[in-house]
Protein backbone atom coordinates (compact mmCIF):
# COMPACT_ATOMS: atom_id res chain seq x y z
CA UNK A 1 0.00 0.00 0.00
CA UNK A 2 3.07 2.79 1.05
CA UNK A 3 4.71 1.79 -2.67
CA UNK A 4 1.06 2.37 -4.45
CA UNK A 5 0.55 5.58 -2.49
CA UNK A 6 3.68 6.99 -3.31
CA UNK A 7 3.81 6.04 -7.32
CA UNK A 8 -0.33 7.89 -6.91
CA UNK A 9 1.34 10.90 -5.74
CA UNK A 10 4.17 11.04 -8.40
CA UNK A 11 1.55 10.85 -11.12
CA UNK A 12 0.30 13.88 -9.44
CA UNK A 13 3.18 15.97 -9.32
CA UNK A 14 3.76 14.73 -5.73
CA UNK A 15 7.26 13.73 -4.39
CA UNK A 16 6.15 11.47 -1.11
CA UNK A 17 8.01 9.95 1.69
CA UNK A 18 6.09 7.43 3.98
CA UNK A 19 7.54 7.27 7.50
CA UNK A 20 5.27 4.22 8.82
CA UNK A 21 5.84 3.91 12.80
CA UNK A 22 4.55 0.97 14.37
CA UNK A 23 4.47 0.17 18.50
CA UNK A 24 3.04 -2.37 20.67
CA UNK A 25 3.29 -0.86 24.32
CA UNK A 26 2.81 -3.25 26.93
CA UNK A 27 1.46 -1.31 30.13
CA UNK A 28 1.00 -3.57 33.70
CA UNK A 29 0.28 -1.34 37.00
CA UNK A 30 0.50 -2.88 40.21
CA UNK A 31 -1.24 -0.99 43.81
CA UNK A 32 0.19 -3.50 46.71
CA UNK A 33 -1.14 -6.90 46.05
CA UNK A 34 -3.50 -5.89 43.54
CA UNK A 35 -3.12 -5.44 39.46
CA UNK A 36 -4.64 -2.39 38.69
CA UNK A 37 -4.24 -2.41 34.83
CA UNK A 38 -2.62 -4.59 31.84
CA UNK A 39 -3.40 -3.73 28.42
CA UNK A 40 -1.52 -3.47 25.45
CA UNK A 41 -1.55 -0.92 22.85
CA UNK A 42 -0.89 -1.64 19.29
CA UNK A 43 -0.73 1.31 17.18
CA UNK A 44 0.73 1.93 13.71
CA UNK A 45 1.10 5.53 12.47
CA UNK A 46 2.26 7.17 8.45
CA UNK A 47 3.37 10.75 8.95
CA UNK A 48 3.66 11.78 4.90
CA UNK A 49 6.45 14.29 4.24
CA UNK A 50 5.58 15.65 0.28
CA UNK A 51 7.01 17.96 -1.65
CA UNK A 52 4.08 19.78 -3.94
CA UNK A 53 4.93 22.93 -5.81
CA UNK A 54 8.08 23.11 -3.96
CA UNK A 55 6.28 23.27 -0.72
CA UNK A 56 6.70 20.98 2.37
CA UNK A 57 3.47 19.18 3.78
CA UNK A 58 3.02 17.40 6.67
CA UNK A 59 0.07 14.68 7.47
CA UNK A 60 -0.45 11.79 9.57
CA UNK A 61 -2.98 9.01 9.20
CA UNK A 62 -4.12 6.02 10.91
CA UNK A 63 -5.01 4.59 7.29
CA UNK A 64 -3.56 4.98 3.87
CA UNK A 65 -6.37 3.31 2.39
CA UNK A 66 -7.91 6.23 0.46
CA UNK A 67 -4.99 7.31 -1.53
CA UNK A 68 -7.42 9.32 -4.20
CA UNK A 69 -8.67 11.03 -0.38
CA UNK A 70 -4.59 11.53 0.43
CA UNK A 71 -3.64 13.01 -2.83
CA UNK A 72 -6.52 15.04 -2.96
CA UNK A 73 -5.98 16.96 0.60
CA UNK A 74 -2.00 16.95 -0.54
CA UNK A 75 -3.17 19.09 -3.13
CA UNK A 76 -5.57 21.32 -1.30
CA UNK A 77 -3.13 21.99 0.94
CA UNK A 78 -0.42 22.57 -1.20
CA UNK A 79 -2.28 25.43 -2.52
CA UNK A 80 -2.86 27.57 0.67
CA UNK A 81 0.00 26.94 2.69
CA UNK A 82 3.24 29.31 2.05
CA UNK A 83 6.53 27.93 3.32
CA UNK A 84 10.29 28.17 2.63
CA UNK A 85 10.51 24.75 1.50
CA UNK A 86 14.89 23.86 2.75
CA UNK A 87 13.83 20.62 3.17
CA UNK A 88 13.75 17.74 1.24
CA UNK A 89 13.32 13.34 0.53
CA UNK A 90 15.61 11.43 2.62
CA UNK A 91 18.58 10.29 0.20
CA UNK A 92 19.57 7.02 2.41
CA UNK A 93 19.37 3.52 2.51
CA UNK A 94 19.49 1.49 5.76
CA UNK A 95 18.40 -2.32 6.40
CA UNK A 96 18.74 -3.64 10.55
CA UNK A 97 18.78 -6.80 10.25
CA UNK A 98 20.68 -7.17 14.11
CA UNK A 99 17.60 -5.75 16.23
CA UNK A 100 18.30 -6.95 19.81
CA UNK A 101 14.57 -8.78 20.44
CA UNK A 102 13.41 -10.05 23.74
CA UNK A 103 10.29 -12.25 24.00
CA UNK A 104 8.84 -10.99 26.79
CA UNK A 105 6.72 -12.82 29.81
CA UNK A 106 4.18 -10.23 30.60
CA UNK A 107 2.94 -13.22 33.67
CA UNK A 108 6.62 -12.69 35.42
CA UNK A 109 6.94 -9.08 35.19
CA UNK A 110 3.39 -8.66 36.94
CA UNK A 111 4.32 -11.50 39.58
CA UNK A 112 7.61 -9.55 39.77
CA UNK A 113 5.68 -6.33 40.37
CA UNK A 114 3.24 -8.06 43.22
CA UNK A 115 6.32 -9.00 45.01
CA UNK A 116 7.09 -5.82 45.92
CA UNK A 117 3.83 -5.55 48.20
CA UNK A 118 6.57 -7.60 50.64
CA UNK A 119 8.10 -4.12 51.64
CA UNK A 120 4.74 -3.63 53.33
CA UNK A 121 5.32 -6.40 55.72
CA UNK A 122 9.12 -5.77 56.04
CA UNK A 123 8.37 -1.68 57.12
CA UNK A 124 5.09 -1.09 59.00
CA UNK A 125 5.26 2.11 58.33
CA UNK A 126 4.44 1.76 54.61
CA UNK A 127 0.94 2.95 53.74
CA UNK A 128 1.67 1.96 49.33
CA UNK A 129 3.32 0.09 47.10
CA UNK A 130 2.83 1.40 43.52
CA UNK A 131 4.51 0.20 40.32
CA UNK A 132 4.39 0.20 36.86
CA UNK A 133 6.15 -1.50 33.63
CA UNK A 134 5.83 -0.53 30.14
CA UNK A 135 7.55 -2.72 27.26
CA UNK A 136 7.67 -1.18 24.14
CA UNK A 137 8.58 -2.85 21.32
CA UNK A 138 8.97 -0.35 18.10
CA UNK A 139 9.84 -0.52 14.72
CA UNK A 140 10.48 2.14 11.78
CA UNK A 141 10.14 2.25 8.30
CA UNK A 142 10.74 4.86 5.79
CA UNK A 143 10.32 5.01 2.12
CA UNK A 144 9.83 7.13 -0.88
CA UNK A 145 10.73 6.75 -4.57
CA UNK A 146 13.87 5.43 -4.58
CA UNK A 147 15.31 4.54 -0.88
CA UNK A 148 14.06 2.41 1.62
CA UNK A 149 15.24 2.64 5.96
CA UNK A 150 14.18 -0.10 8.38
CA UNK A 151 15.23 -0.15 12.42
CA UNK A 152 13.62 -1.37 15.59
CA UNK A 153 14.00 -1.79 18.84
CA UNK A 154 12.61 -3.23 22.55
CA UNK A 155 12.88 -1.87 26.25
CA UNK A 156 11.49 -1.53 29.42
CA UNK A 157 10.89 1.43 31.76
CA UNK A 158 9.53 0.49 35.18
CA UNK A 159 8.93 2.93 38.07
CA UNK A 160 8.42 2.46 41.47
CA UNK A 161 7.57 3.97 44.61
CA UNK A 162 6.94 3.52 48.27
CA UNK A 163 4.59 6.33 50.70
CA UNK A 164 5.44 5.73 54.34
CA UNK A 165 3.47 7.76 57.07
CA UNK A 166 5.05 8.58 60.30
CA UNK A 167 2.86 10.56 63.57
CA UNK A 168 0.43 11.56 60.47
CA UNK A 169 3.15 12.63 58.05
CA UNK A 170 2.95 11.33 54.56
CA UNK A 171 6.22 11.35 52.38
CA UNK A 172 6.82 9.55 49.04
CA UNK A 173 9.93 8.27 47.62
CA UNK A 174 10.46 6.71 44.28
CA UNK A 175 12.85 4.76 41.75
CA UNK A 176 13.28 3.96 38.33
CA UNK A 177 14.46 1.30 36.02
CA UNK A 178 15.48 1.15 32.23
CA UNK A 179 16.62 -2.17 29.87
CA UNK A 180 16.86 -4.33 27.60
CA UNK A 181 14.76 -6.84 29.71
CA UNK A 182 13.34 -6.81 33.04
CA UNK A 183 14.99 -7.22 35.96
CA UNK A 184 13.45 -7.41 39.37
CA UNK A 185 16.61 -7.54 41.30
CA UNK A 186 17.65 -4.41 40.21
CA UNK A 187 14.07 -2.70 41.20
CA UNK A 188 14.57 -3.87 44.60
CA UNK A 189 17.65 -2.73 44.87
CA UNK A 190 17.06 0.63 44.27
CA UNK A 191 14.08 -0.05 46.39
CA UNK A 192 16.46 -0.86 49.58
CA UNK A 193 18.31 2.04 49.10
CA UNK A 194 15.35 4.50 48.34
CA UNK A 195 13.12 2.91 51.74
CA UNK A 196 16.34 3.80 53.97
CA UNK A 197 16.50 7.61 52.27
CA UNK A 198 12.73 7.65 53.21
CA UNK A 199 12.91 6.88 56.89
CA UNK A 200 15.82 9.18 57.35
CA UNK A 201 13.49 11.56 55.41
CA UNK A 202 11.02 12.22 58.28
CA UNK A 203 13.91 13.24 60.79
CA UNK A 204 15.67 15.58 58.28
CA UNK A 205 15.90 19.07 58.56
CA UNK A 206 17.10 22.49 56.17
CA UNK A 207 20.43 24.22 56.30
CA UNK A 208 21.48 27.92 56.18
CA UNK A 209 21.96 29.69 52.97
CA UNK A 210 24.99 29.17 51.71
CA UNK A 211 27.94 27.93 49.21
CA UNK A 212 28.68 24.64 49.29
CA UNK A 213 30.37 22.07 47.91
CA UNK A 214 27.53 19.70 46.34
CA UNK A 215 27.55 16.34 45.20
CA UNK A 216 24.52 15.59 42.60
CA UNK A 217 23.47 11.76 42.11
CA UNK A 218 23.17 10.78 38.27
CA UNK A 219 19.35 10.92 38.60
CA UNK A 220 19.64 14.52 39.64
CA UNK A 221 22.33 15.27 37.28
CA UNK A 222 20.31 13.40 34.27
CA UNK A 223 17.23 15.42 35.32
CA UNK A 224 18.72 18.66 34.90
CA UNK A 225 21.01 17.62 31.78
CA UNK A 226 18.04 16.34 30.07
CA UNK A 227 15.57 19.29 30.57
CA UNK A 228 18.80 21.51 29.14
CA UNK A 229 19.39 19.28 26.31
CA UNK A 230 17.26 21.77 24.35
CA UNK A 231 20.05 24.13 24.40
CA UNK A 232 22.31 22.17 22.10
CA UNK A 233 19.58 22.53 18.66
CA UNK A 234 20.74 24.70 15.83
CA UNK A 235 17.30 25.80 15.82
CA UNK A 236 17.29 27.29 19.34
CA UNK A 237 20.76 29.01 18.79
CA UNK A 238 19.34 30.22 15.24
CA UNK A 239 16.13 31.54 17.12
CA UNK A 240 18.09 33.39 19.65
CA UNK A 241 16.63 30.51 22.45
CA UNK A 242 19.74 29.03 23.67
CA UNK A 243 22.56 30.45 25.91
CA UNK A 244 24.81 29.04 23.68
CA UNK A 245 24.37 31.70 20.62
CA UNK A 246 28.08 32.83 19.17
CA UNK A 247 29.51 29.89 21.81
CA UNK A 248 30.34 27.58 18.95
CA UNK A 249 33.95 26.30 19.16
CA UNK A 250 34.54 28.35 22.38
CA UNK A 251 34.97 27.05 25.99
CA UNK A 252 31.50 27.07 27.48
CA UNK A 253 31.67 24.42 30.36
CA UNK A 254 35.04 22.83 32.32
CA UNK A 255 37.46 20.94 31.02
CA UNK A 256 36.35 17.52 32.81
CA UNK A 257 32.98 17.90 30.74
CA UNK A 258 32.55 15.93 27.62
CA UNK A 259 28.66 15.94 26.77
CA UNK A 260 28.35 13.00 23.74
CA UNK A 261 25.48 11.57 21.65
CA UNK A 262 25.82 7.87 21.01
CA UNK A 263 22.72 6.44 19.25
CA UNK A 264 24.83 3.88 17.67
CA UNK A 265 27.09 2.63 20.55
CA UNK A 266 25.93 -0.71 21.17
CA UNK A 267 27.16 -0.79 24.90
CA UNK A 268 23.75 1.20 25.21
CA UNK A 269 20.48 -0.26 25.61
CA UNK A 270 18.36 1.15 22.01
CA UNK A 271 20.39 2.09 19.30
CA UNK A 272 19.01 4.21 16.78
CA UNK A 273 20.20 4.39 12.81
CA UNK A 274 18.58 7.01 11.40
CA UNK A 275 16.08 9.88 12.49
CA UNK A 276 12.15 10.36 11.34
CA UNK A 277 13.76 12.39 8.59
CA UNK A 278 15.67 9.16 7.14
CA UNK A 279 19.08 11.45 7.82
CA UNK A 280 21.85 8.19 9.15
CA UNK A 281 22.72 9.23 13.02
CA UNK A 282 26.11 8.67 14.61
CA UNK A 283 27.92 8.90 17.47
CA UNK A 284 29.39 12.66 18.12
CA UNK A 285 31.17 14.99 20.62
CA UNK A 286 28.71 18.15 21.30
CA UNK A 287 31.27 19.12 23.96
CA UNK A 288 34.35 17.96 24.31
CA UNK A 289 36.68 19.29 27.13
CA UNK A 290 34.31 21.97 27.76
CA UNK A 291 34.69 23.32 24.17
CA UNK A 292 31.05 23.25 22.31
CA UNK A 293 32.43 21.46 19.60
CA UNK A 294 28.96 20.65 17.44
CA UNK A 295 25.27 22.15 17.82
CA UNK A 296 22.41 19.49 16.65
CA UNK A 297 19.98 19.83 13.68
CA UNK A 298 17.47 18.74 11.45
CA UNK A 299 17.73 18.87 7.50
CA UNK A 300 15.82 22.06 7.46
CA UNK A 301 18.31 24.06 9.98
CA UNK A 302 21.49 21.66 8.74
CA UNK A 303 20.65 23.65 5.10
CA UNK A 304 20.03 27.15 6.54
CA UNK A 305 23.66 26.84 8.12
CA UNK A 306 25.29 25.05 5.60
CA UNK A 307 26.54 22.32 7.56
CA UNK A 308 26.19 18.51 8.07
CA UNK A 309 22.43 17.12 9.17
CA UNK A 310 23.10 15.76 12.58
CA UNK A 311 20.23 13.20 12.56
CA UNK A 312 18.29 14.98 15.20
CA UNK A 313 15.11 15.53 13.73
CA UNK A 314 12.97 14.18 16.58
CA UNK A 315 14.97 13.51 19.45
CA UNK A 316 18.52 13.06 21.15
CA UNK A 317 19.37 9.61 21.48
CA UNK A 318 22.38 8.28 24.53
CA UNK A 319 22.82 11.49 25.26
CA UNK A 320 25.48 11.91 28.51
CA UNK A 321 28.01 13.13 30.24
CA UNK A 322 31.12 11.19 29.40
CA UNK A 323 31.66 9.19 32.54
CA UNK A 324 35.00 9.89 34.58
CA UNK A 325 36.93 7.64 37.02
CA UNK A 326 35.59 8.20 40.63
CA UNK A 327 33.40 5.79 42.29
CA UNK A 328 29.95 7.49 44.14
CA UNK A 329 31.68 6.24 47.48
CA UNK A 330 34.95 8.11 46.53
CA UNK A 331 33.13 11.17 45.50
CA UNK A 332 31.48 11.11 48.43
CA UNK A 333 34.79 11.13 50.29
CA UNK A 334 35.93 14.10 48.03
CA UNK A 335 33.01 15.66 49.34
CA UNK A 336 33.99 15.72 52.54
CA UNK A 337 32.26 18.45 54.06
CA UNK A 338 29.42 19.83 52.30
CA UNK A 339 25.83 18.62 50.97
CA UNK A 340 24.46 15.52 48.57
CA UNK A 341 21.25 16.11 46.33
CA UNK A 342 19.46 13.04 45.52
CA UNK A 343 16.21 14.35 44.38
CA UNK A 344 14.79 17.96 42.91
CA UNK A 345 11.10 18.25 41.80
CA UNK A 346 9.93 21.46 39.37
CA UNK A 347 12.26 20.81 36.72
CA UNK A 348 9.73 22.13 33.91
CA UNK A 349 9.70 25.57 36.23
CA UNK A 350 12.32 25.93 38.12
CA UNK A 351 14.75 25.42 34.83
CA UNK A 352 15.21 28.37 32.37
CA UNK A 353 16.07 26.79 28.82
CA UNK A 354 17.13 30.39 27.49
CA UNK A 355 19.44 31.85 30.02
CA UNK A 356 20.40 28.80 32.19
CA UNK A 357 19.13 29.63 35.69
CA UNK A 358 18.26 27.03 38.44
CA UNK A 359 16.43 27.02 40.83
CA UNK A 360 14.78 23.51 42.19
CA UNK A 361 13.15 22.64 45.50
CA UNK A 362 16.10 19.48 46.29
CA UNK A 363 16.58 16.81 49.09
CA UNK A 364 19.61 15.34 50.08
CA UNK A 365 22.45 14.59 52.75
CA UNK A 366 24.29 16.77 54.61
CA UNK A 367 28.50 15.13 54.78
CA UNK A 368 31.01 16.26 57.36
CA UNK A 369 33.80 14.92 57.53
CA UNK A 370 32.96 12.32 54.55
CA UNK A 371 30.41 11.05 56.43
CA UNK A 372 26.48 11.49 56.33
CA UNK A 373 25.47 12.89 59.14
CA UNK A 374 21.99 14.13 58.20
CA UNK A 375 19.17 14.14 56.68
CA UNK A 376 18.18 17.35 54.23
CA UNK A 377 14.95 18.43 52.68
CA UNK A 378 13.38 22.61 52.57
CA UNK A 379 16.39 23.20 50.49
CA UNK A 380 16.57 25.03 47.02
CA UNK A 381 18.81 24.01 44.19
CA UNK A 382 19.80 27.81 43.79
CA UNK A 383 22.90 27.79 39.66
CA UNK A 384 22.79 28.07 36.24
CA UNK A 385 23.94 25.60 33.76
CA UNK A 386 27.09 27.26 33.71
CA UNK A 387 28.22 27.84 36.89
CA UNK A 388 27.19 24.10 37.55
CA UNK A 389 29.12 22.48 33.97
CA UNK A 390 31.97 24.99 35.19
CA UNK A 391 32.68 24.28 39.27
CA UNK A 392 33.15 20.56 38.08
CA UNK A 393 35.69 18.82 40.48
CA UNK A 394 35.07 15.59 39.61
CA UNK A 395 33.23 13.44 37.14
CA UNK A 396 31.81 9.96 38.67
CA UNK A 397 31.59 6.91 37.42
CA UNK A 398 28.48 5.53 37.56
CA UNK A 399 27.35 6.55 34.60
CA UNK A 400 23.22 4.91 34.38
CA UNK A 401 20.95 4.99 31.24
CA UNK A 402 17.70 6.39 33.00
CA UNK A 403 15.95 6.11 29.52
CA UNK A 404 16.41 5.77 25.26
CA UNK A 405 17.60 9.90 25.41
CA UNK A 406 19.58 10.58 28.65
CA UNK A 407 22.28 9.29 31.05
CA UNK A 408 24.10 10.62 33.28
CA UNK A 409 27.26 10.01 36.21
CA UNK A 410 27.13 11.80 38.98
CA UNK A 411 29.23 15.19 39.42
CA UNK A 412 30.68 16.68 42.60
CA UNK A 413 30.52 20.81 42.12
CA UNK A 414 32.64 23.46 43.77
CA UNK A 415 30.43 26.59 45.14
CA UNK A 416 26.93 25.93 44.45
CA UNK A 417 24.13 27.77 46.29
CA UNK A 418 21.85 25.80 48.31
CA UNK A 419 19.02 27.77 50.03
CA UNK A 420 16.94 26.94 53.01
CA UNK A 421 15.86 28.20 55.90
CA UNK A 422 17.80 27.03 59.06
CA UNK A 423 19.38 29.92 61.03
Amino acid sequence: MVNKLIKEAKKNGINLEVLTSIKNIATIEVLNDNLRKFYIDNNKTYTLKAIYNEKKIVLSYKSIKDIDGIITNIKNIGCIIDNDNLDRLCENDYQNNDIRKIEYDYNKIKKDLLSLNSYKEKYPDILNVNSIAQVEISQTIIDNENHHLEDGYSCVEAYASASMSKNGVVKTRDVSYYGLDFDIDVIKRKMDEAIKDLELEFSATSISTNKYTVLLTNKVVNSILKTMADMFLEKNIFMNLSLLKGKLGKKVFSDKITILEEPVNPKFIVNKYFDREGTLTYNKEIVKDGVFKLSLNNLEYAYKSNTKPTGNSNQLVNYHIKEGKCSFEELVSKLNNGVIIDDVEGLHAGINHITGDISLQAKGKMVKDGKIVKSLNMIILSTNINELLNNVIEVGSDLEEFDMVSSSPSLLVDNITISGSEE
